[in-house]
């Protein structure tokens, strides 16, 4: 089947997107990517390269969709404990028609053990990830609203790992309650 002349290959990406977050890289099949782009196997290759580089255009447009979005609610708010509270709130509530947890956590445990070149991208967007969370954090201590002595260098780290734990939790449907109980304690944290 030849490329449809209306073919918007970025429109498409994001179908291929949710697709890799719903199955993975691994279980996500050519015949797959064939159904949710329309696209037959040439004209893949053609557009996006081979099933690997698709991956990482996926993967790369959720990173660059999050880091927005993180930013987005990390820049609202009265006062910086307002925003990061806004963004703990929406990292349990999926959206509709998306995934449970997280593309970057479900990818970080199917490939970063396996692929040395994926892993160094996760890092570098954890790096991206983790000064947004200290400009948030600067921002609260600014304004009052954090009133924690611990160097916000060591939150924003605390944030990302406890932001990932809580993702693979969401992933599997764990008990909601372990998650709250989890966000009001790093809610305190920001207050100590």
């Amino acid at each position: 089947m030849a490329r449809p002349l209306n073919f918007n290959p970025q429109l498409k990406l994001k179908d291929v997107m949710i697709l890799f977050w719903k199955k993975g890289y691994h279980a996500t099949s050519l015949s797959d990517l064939q159904e949710v782009t329309g696209l037959s196997k040439s004209s893949i290759y053609q557009v996006y390269g081979n099933k690997y580089d698709l991956f990482i255009a996926a993967f790369r447009m959720y990173h660059e969709n999050q880091l927005k979005l993180l930013q987005d609610i990390l820049q609202s708010g009265h006062n910086g404990y307002e925003a990061i509270e806004s963004f703990l709130l929406k990292i349990v509530d999926a959206e509709d028609g998306l995934p449970c947890g997280c593309m970057t956590s479900n990818e970080a445990i199917e490939m970063g053990p396996h692929d040395q070149a994926f892993c160094q991208l996760i890092n570098e967007q954890f790096q991206e990830i983790e000064e947004v969370f200290i400009r948030a954090i600067e921002r609260g201590k600014a304004d009052q609203s954090i009133t924690s002595q611990t160097d916000s260098l060591l939150l924003a780290r605390f944030f990302m790992v406890m932001i990932q734990g809580t993702n693979v939790m969401s992933g599997v449907k764990t008990n909601s309650d372990r998650v709250m109980d989890a966000l009001t304690v790093t809610k305190q944290i920001l207050k100590s």
